[in-house]
C-alpha cells in the first residue's frame, strides 16, 4: 500500500527510498499472557475491516486476510538478500500479496522459497543464505536503528533521519511532509 505512494513520490521528488527491517512479532519473543494476547487480538480483529477499507480507498488495494502470527524474521532476511540481487522491489510485493491477498505463510521456510523463486532468485541459494542467517547482522542493525528511534509499529517512514511519519499515507499527505522538510532544510 504505502510502496505505491513512495513509489510516485520518488518519481516526482528527488529523494531515496531505503526499505529497513522491523519484526512486529519477534521470532524469539516471549509469548504474551493469555489475557493480554486475547485483548490484542481482538483489538486487531476489530480495527481490520477499517484498514481494508483504507487499503482499497486510498490505494485501491483489496487487503483479503490477515494471517496471524506469521513470524517474518526470514523473510526480512530474505529481503536483505533480494535486495542484495537486485530483485528488492519484487520481493517486498511479493511478501505483501502473499500476506494479505494469498493467505501465505512467509514464516515458513519452503513457502518463502517458493515466493523467492517466483520473483526470479534462485531458490536453493536464497534458502541456503536464509538458513545460514547471511543477513541476520544487517536486519539486526535495522531493528535496532528502528528501536532507537521509538518505533513500535509499521509502516513509518523516517526522513532526513528525523522527521517521523507514521501510518499508510496517501502520496498527497507524504508530499506535503517532504516538500516542507525540504522548505526547512533549505532554510536552515
Amino acid at each position: 500500500m504505502i510502496k505505491a505512494s513512495l513509489d510516485r513520490l520518488a518519481q516526482t521528488e528527488a529523494i531515496e527510498v531505503t526499505w529497513k527491517s522491523y519484526e512486529l512479532r519477534p521470532q524469539d519473543a516471549t509469548p504474551l499472557p493469555e489475557a493480554i494476547e486475547k485483548a490484542y487480538r481482538e483489538r486487531i480483529a476489530a480495527g481490520w475491516p477499517q484498514v481494508q477499507q483504507i487499503a482499497q480507498e486510498r490505494f485501491g488495494v483489496e487487503m483479503k486476510t490477515h494471517r496471524w502470527g506469521v513470524k517474518s524474521r526470514f523473510a526480512l532476511e530474505g529481503a536483505k538478500y533480494a535486495e542484495e540481487k537486485g530483485a528488492g522491489p519484487a520481493y517486498h510485493e511479493a511478501m505483501f500479496k502473499a500476506h494479505f491477498v494469498e493467505d501465505r505463510d512467509f514464516g515458513d521456510l519452503e513457502t518463502l522459497g517458493d515466493l523467492a523463486a517466483e520473483v526470479g532468485l534462485d531458490r536453493a541459494e536464497f534458502l541456503d543464505a536464509v538458513k545460514n542467517r547471511a543477513y541476520a547482522p544487517q536486519v539486526d542493525a535495522d531493528i535496532r536503528q528502528a528501536q532507537a528511534y521509538g518505533l513500535q509499529g509499521v509502516p513509518a517512514m523516517i526522513i532526513e533521519q528525523k522527521y517521523l511519519v507514521s501510518g499508510a499515507q496517501p502520496f498527497e499527505a507524504l508530499l506535503d511532509v517532504v516538500q516542507e522538510v525540504k522548505q526547512r532544510l533549505a532554510t536552515g
